[in-house]
């Protein structure tokens, strides 16, 4: 057994001596201990993938993590895509990017940068793409695969025929943005999907699958510099192939799940949902929590999770319009025609919550309106009594001297008329309509209520609004301000 792990040891490090070479652009790096001029033609195929993606998309589409493609001597096998340390890993033989990988590369670029759409879209487009030949920056796409099928044919025939390839880029753009299927089809190509496919249908037993030249990246592969990697950097290659290593970099970062090591993973990288939706759980304030659920959906679109997390945090938030657009964030993102059911029926009852809560909260702003209005009109009656009552009673006889209690300026002007409308005003403020009809009356003001001298025959009452039976009345008041001293009600005395 001892000399058995010792030959696995010395085979390792024999490994692990050998010559690592790596050729990038980004987000791709190459990665060979074979042949530099098929490690460089790969790197410039996968650029031109990308590169193509993003123009028939109409965005740039960047994986989530940088790609690293690992090209062995003696490695026959096409791995699948996975995380190692600080970036995907693709394993492949030496030579072109077989089909296979530039497929699943295709799906990867396509499910990071857009919201959900049609599966079948989504294959055929990958079907399509994964024979992109390359040579330089001379492109071609629409090289037959060796199985064809409808969600091949529809996508083939969307992106080569001129029929129909000018609206393909509006097409899968609106697809990437969450636009409905058949709107997205009858807006851009002019028929809906199923219309479509009957002529797809045809054109794949037709037979006939004419290719079509893209604009490339002007790359040229014998430019393409390579870097020999350290041996402390081919141990860590070694590391991740053998699926060995630890997370490095934002991953190591958020593995840490300190809200400190959390916001630097984030920054690290924006894309990365994972920081907020860690984060979320360290904030006490639940609006701060609503919004870190928020933003992690925001940057992972497909994740109904995420959506969900987000509307229950704004609903225990009490922010019902915000948990709302949440709903409808997890509507959009559902795989399936049920799941986008239920999400609605929930979406539709968190709007109608939103709407009673707003409706209520619009009642308790009149109720408080009405409250306050009434509380003047109270206050205005209250001291209109008062004013009244020490009136009264000094009219009385009296063995003192008569004092004048009135300490405002003196009135220097009177008017006679029919008391149409009383204005309860803040303040304990009124304004007083008098004439014989409202258009033509005079508007004089009180400016305090409780500061006028009221007479009549001791009931009377300064309704606040319009008088059901307008009264006489006679007023002293100044002339510059408008401003009411006294009001007799005329016939009383």
């Amino acid at each position: 057994m001892k000399r058995f792990l010792c030959l696995i040891a010395l085979v390792t490090e024999a490994v692990a001596a050998e010559k690592w070479t790596a050729y990038r652009s980004a987000p791709f790096t190459v990665f060979t201990n074979a042949g530099e001029k098929e490690a460089r033609e790969a790197v410039v195929a996968l650029a031109q993938l990308r590169h193509a993606l993003s123009e028939k998309f109409g965005k740039d589409l960047t994986p989530l993590w940088p790609v690293a493609v690992v090209q062995r001597k003696n490695h026959a096998e096409v791995g699948s895509i996975r995380l190692a340390g600080d970036s995907y890993l693709l394993e492949l033989p030496a030579g072109p990017v077989p089909a296979g990988a530039m497929e699943a590369l295709t799906l990867l670029l396509v499910k990071e940068n857009t919201t959900t759409m049609d599966a079948g879209v989504e294959r055929g487009v990958a079907r399509v793409f994964s024979t992109l030949e390359v040579h330089g920056p001379r492109v071609t796409l629409g090289a037959a695969p060796s199985v064809k099928d409808l969600e091949w044919a529809r996508m083939h025939l969307l992106l080569t025929d001129t029929r129909f390839s000018g609206s393909a880029r509006v097409l899968l753009s609106n697809f990437g943005k969450g636009v409905d299927g058949d709107a997205a089809w009858r807006n851009t190509v002019g028929m809906l999907q199923r219309d479509f496919d009957k002529e797809a249908g045809a054109y794949l037993a037709k037979g006939d699958f004419p290719t079509i030249a893209l604009s490339g990246k002007p790359m040229d592969p014998r430019r393409i510099r390579g870097e020999e990697l350290e041996p402390e950097e081919g141990k860590l290659l070694l590391a991740d192939i053998a699926g060995t290593s630890a997370p490095r970099g934002a991953r190591a970062l958020a593995a840490l799940d300190t809200k400190e090591s959390l916001e630097k993973a984030w920054r690290m990288n924006p894309r990365w949902s994972q920081p907020h939706e860690l984060l979320a759980r360290h904030e006490e304030r639940l609006s701060d929590k609503a919004q870190r659920y928020r933003k992690a959906a925001e940057v992972a679109p497909r994740e109904v999770r995420l959506w969900r997390l987000a509307a229950e945090a704004f609903e225990a938030a009490e922010l019902p319009a915000e948990a709302a657009r949440m709903w409808f964030g997890a509507e959009r993102a559902a795989a399936s025609a049920g799941e986008r059911a239920a999400l609605k029926e929930i979406r539709l009852a968190a709007d109608r919550k939103r709407v009673e809560a707003e409706e209520e909260e619009r009642r308790k702003v009149q109720e408080a309106e009405a409250r306050e209005l009434q509380k003047l009109k109270d206050e205005a009656k209250t001291r209109i009594r008062e004013a009244e009552a020490k009136a009264n009673a000094g009219a009385g006889p009296s063995t003192g001297k008569v004092v004048d209690w009135w300490d405002g300026p003196k009135p220097d002007a009177s008017l006679q008329g029919k008391l149409l409308r009383v204005d309860c005003l803040a303040g304990n403020q009124m304004r007083l309509a008098i004439g014989a009809d409202l258009k033509t009356a005079t508007l004089l003001k009180v400016k305090d209520a409780g500061k006028i001298v009221v007479t009549g025959n001791g009931t009377v009452d300064l309704g606040c609004g319009l008088q059901k039976s307008p009264r006489m009345v006679s007023v002293e008041y100044l002339k510059a301000t408008g401003e009411i001293s006294t009001v007799n009600f005329a016939g009383d005395r």
